[in-house]
Formats: C-alpha cells, sequence, structure tokens
C-alpha cells in the first residue's frame, strides 16, 4: 500500500510540472507566481522528494534482505544493488526546482 501512496505523490509532483505551460520549470517561471502558489508548490514538491527517497531505501532494503536470503539458501554470497538511475533523476530535478521556488520566495519577499 505505502509501494503505491510514493508512486502517487511522485506522480502527483510530475502532474503538477507537466501542467505548468511549455514546461516552464525555471526560475522566471516561479518568480512569476504568488507567494500563496510558491507556498503549495513547495509543499507538493517536498512531499514528492520525501516519497522519492522512502522509495529508494525500501527497494535497496529489499534487495539486501534478498541477497542475505539468496547467501544463506545457497551458500554463496550474492550481493547486488538496485539500479535507482530514475529515481536519483527524477531526485535531482525535483531538488532543482525547490532551488527554484526557495529563490522566487526570497525574491518576491514572501515569509
Amino acid at each position: 500500500m505505502k509501494h503505491y501512496l510514493t508512486v502517487a505523490m511522485a506522480g502527483v509532483a510530475l502532474a503538477t510540472f507537466a501542467a505548468a505551460p511549455a514546461f516552464a520549470v525555471d526560475f522566471e517561471y516561479f518568480k512569476s507566481q504568488s507567494c500563496s502558489e510558491l507556498g503549495k508548490e513547495l509543499e507538493v514538491m517536498q512531499k514528492a522528494e520525501k516519497a522519492i527517497n522512502d522509495s529508494i531505501q525500501k527497494k535497496e532494503s529489499k534487495a539486501n534482505t534478498q541477497a542475505v536470503v539468496t547467501t544463506l539458501l545457497i551458500g554463496w554470497p550474492f550481493w547486488g544493488s538496485t539500479d535507482h538511475g530514475d529515481a536519483h533523476n527524477q531526485l535531482a530535478e525535483i531538488r532543482t526546482d525547490i532551488k527554484y521556488v526557495t529563490r522566487a520566495q526570497k525574491v518576491n519577499k514572501c515569509s
């Protein structure tokens, strides 16, 4: 159930960006928003960032557990790692946008 929540939160965050005209996710776009809009954007992005981080940790934990079980069953250490390429790319984009939003809040003198 939590996995679906994670996917849903990431989907909401990405849908928020898709709704922006011409994918204008840059500083000028955020600077033109009102303080209340910036606050909402920041809240959604922070939730998405947390959801992605939780998802990465859960997948890594599952991979480590499977590696231990495999080692116990076959007697040969088999340590693998989970590929988080897409998650890390999404996380980088969200963190960049969080920086733009906080800078826009400072420029617009939002409290």
